[in-house]
């Protein structure tokens, strides 16, 4: 399979590196040029706690212009770069091709649908914990769960399953399901309550399990952002005590900083408006406020001026 992986970051290196030692055809898109040769020359070094580390050669192109149409396009790029990198990519997608975000946040596919076409893409959510540890390393922590992909419409098609083969055969669990929008929504809750708490604390999670009144925060983050889950229909995990599971992810997560974290610390733009600010905007489409979300996208931004 034809496979273009755009972003060679934490996700995008993990996926296009399995996907690269099973034998697909790979190419990474990279637009730093100094990065593009590092991996190019040294290629991609990846460490877990379960597997022996190793080191994987890569292709790397700088230029749309260098790459050949694809079957699967992988978008692995920060949300707010979402519209540009897709843009950009239209002389390489085909009628045949898919393009697949398993990006944080919501509203990402929908601006790849209406961009390429509903047909062509694909939603995907994953559980896996990954780390930027050097220019050209990354770590890992497998997820509690199999990486879900989905149509963005109708049920999926031989094509899409084909996907899902691809996957599983390079050591990523993967199930193809009809419709994933429920389960983005509860991963939504996880990573709007965990991320931007832990960027503006500096804690990791366990660190974070310790203090009591940045729990109390987290909760009232939670409680907002399931009244709005509640007015979409989305079910709730846990009708008794809907933190208890955000309690239970961040016990998994342990000494491990959230990818938010990671971006304020390296002095990047944070994907806050695709997380919060999002529940911000479909908490006032359905007459709910969400005060406390609105509060922690107000400091994020903050702390990424004082960053810049």
């Amino acid at each position: 399979m034809k496979i273009v992986i755009v972003g060679a970051g934490a996700l995008g290196g993990l996926v296009g590196a399995h996907l690269t030692e099973a034998g697909e055809e790979v190419t990474f898109l990279e637009i730093d040029p100094q990065r593009a040769a590092l991996l190019n020359e040294k290629g991609l070094l990846i460490s877990s706690d379960d597997q022996a580390d190793k080191q994987v050669a890569i292709k790397v192109v700088t230029s749309v212009d260098e790459l050949q149409p694809a079957d699967l396009i992988f978008i692995s790029v920060k949300s707010y770069q979402t519209e540009k990198a897709i843009s950009g990519l239209t002389p390489v997608i085909e009628p045949q091709t898919r393009v697949l975000s398993m990006q944080n946040g919501i509203g990402n596919t929908d601006l790849m649908a209406k961009i390429v076409g509903p047909e062509k893409v694909l939603s995907g959510i994953t559980y896996h914990s990954i780390q930027h540890t050097g220019p050209n390393s990354l770590r890992f922590r497998a997820g509690i769960k199999p990486i879900q992909i989905s149509p963005y419409q109708g049920k999926p098609t031989e094509a899409d399953k084909k996907i899902g083969e691809v996957f599983i055969k390079a050591g990523l669990k993967t199930d193809v399901v009809e419709n994933i929008d429920h389960v983005i929504w509860q991963k939504l809750l996880h990573n709007a309550v965990v991320n931007p708490v832990a960027a503006l604390s500096g804690l990791n999670c366990n660190q974070l399990l310790e203090d009591e009144d940045l729990q109390q925060l987290m909760r009232a983050l939670c409680e907002e952002i399931v009244a709005v889950m509640r007015a979409r229909g989305v079910p709730i995990i846990d009708e008794e005590d809907p933190y208890r599971p955000v309690i239970g992810s961040q016990k998994a997560l342990g000494p491990n900083q959230p990818s938010m974290w990671q971006d304020l610390s390296r002095g990047l733009r944070t994907e806050i408006d695709a997380l919060n600010g999002a529940i911000v905007a479909e908490a006032e489409k359905h007459g709910l406020s969400a005060p406390s979300n609105l509060t922690i996208v107000r400091l994020i931004h903050s702390a990424e001026r004082r960053k810049n």
